[in-house]
């Protein structure tokens, strides 16, 4: 018990004390409401282009404070300016979310990720719950329906800043939009976008297991099967174990006892994925592996130890250890929490976010961007699993 009290203790002065008041400190733009997404771990700000993906990421998380940790109207009033920014700008003709906008509105960028769309609606079903704004379900509802029949028609949409390898589907598609699509329907308590969630999420461990190799491939066939590509060699842990604890999310929510075995082997692939990534040598998840053990991996700086990986494993040993009780979980939840909160913290606050092999801070292989999302959830939702076992 002392432990999960101070572990609670640990993450929520981080949440509260550092990583917060950084983004409150450095990045809501005065003018526009917008959040600088493109600033360096010291709050400069680098370039004042606005992406929309980090526009809807910080939406969910000040929305997410003020719902989850406490009602403060600072963090309403963030969220606010975020919604109205986005209620004002972002959306082409046939309702799609575009990538960039420059500060003053024109677009750089067009809808070249399906991803943003899933950030925003996320962003806006969680302002729905804090304020009740029917704009933003209306909004979120008509998003869903866009990025619905998208994922109907494959090759209608892109996945910027990633590519799809000919003839692939990714697992980024079910892990982002199970979990979001269920969450929304939750929060608009309607009864067809959740159950679109439950079936993706229902759809993504047949579809992207690899029996073979006991492990979930990035890619696959678009058929169903192996990917006969280098890619589709290519694991990403830190992906599998945040799909993972997205999973227990919606199962636990769904039906616990109807999803016993699903929640069960989820716990499984968890453990599998971090004993697949974790660099012996070193310390800390890699990025991506080669499931074959071939080089080099079909994967930009696969080597590489992102921050996002590592808080979303904190996330998922707490789901599992809450489900399995099995002390491996709790034992490996302590040694990621150690190379995490030795190597990424900076003395602003925030953490920065790429380290290389060796633990040394390296750029980013995805956006050139920085927002408010991965860190503070994980810490949003650990402190909530660790109150679970606290009671």
């Amino acid at each position: 018990m002392r432990s999960f009290e101070k572990l609670a203790e640990l993450y929520r002065k981080t949440l509260l004390e550092d990583v917060v008041p950084f983004w409150e400190r450095y990045t809501v733009d005065p003018d526009d409401g917008a959040i600088n997404n493109c600033v360096d771990d010291y709050g400069n700000v680098l370039s004042y282009d606005r992406y929309l993906w980090s526009q809807g990421r910080a939406l969910w998380t000040f929305s997410a404070l003020y719902n989850r940790v406490e009602p403060r109207q600072s963090w309403l009033d963030i969220a606010r300016r975020v919604a109205q920014y986005l209620y004002s700008h972002g959306r082409d003709d046939s309702g799609r979310w575009v990538y960039r906008l420059s500060k003053d509105g024109e677009v750089l960028d067009g809808p070249i990720s399906i991803y943003v769309d899933g950030f925003v609606l996320n962003g806006m079903g969680e302002y729905y719950l804090a304020t009740g704004d029917t704009r933003a379900a209306d909004i979120a509802r008509e998003t869903w329906k866009s990025v619905s029949e998208r994922l109907a028609n494959p090759g209608s949409y892109s996945i910027a800043p990633y590519e799809l390898p000919p003839g692939a589907q990714t697992l980024g598609i079910p892990m982002i939009f199970s979990f979001f699509f269920w969450n929304l329907g939750q929060a608009l308590r309607t009864e067809e976008i959740k159950q679109g969630g439950l079936r993706l999420a229902e759809w993504l461990l047949p579809t992207f297991y690899s029996r073979k190799h006991d492990a979930v491939m990035e890619f696959r066939s678009i058929y169903g099967g192996p990917l006969a590509l280098p890619q589709g060699r290519v694991v990403i842990p830190g992906h599998v174990i945040e799909a993972m604890w997205f999973l227990i999310s919606i199962f636990e929510a769904a039906d616990s006892s109807r999803y016993h075995q699903a929640i069960a082997e989820c716990c499984r692939l968890i453990r599998r994925h971090i004993e697949l990534g974790w660099d012996d040598d070193y310390g800390g998840i890699r990025l991506a592996i080669d499931i074959e053990g071939q080089t080099p991996v079909a994967w930009q700086k696969a080597d590489c130890k992102p921050w996002w990986v590592h808080t979303e494993a904190l996330v998922a040993t707490l789901y599992a250890y809450f489900y399995t009780s099995d002390e491996w979980f709790l034992d490996w939840h302590h040694r990621i929490k150690d190379y995490a909160f030795s190597k990424y913290p900076v003395p602003t606050g925030e953490w920065r976010q790429w380290l290389d092999r060796y633990g040394s801070p390296s750029s980013s292989a995805a956006l050139p961007v920085k927002d408010p999302f991965h860190l503070p959830r994980a810490l949003i939702y650990s402190v909530g699993i660790l109150e679970r076992l606290l009671s």
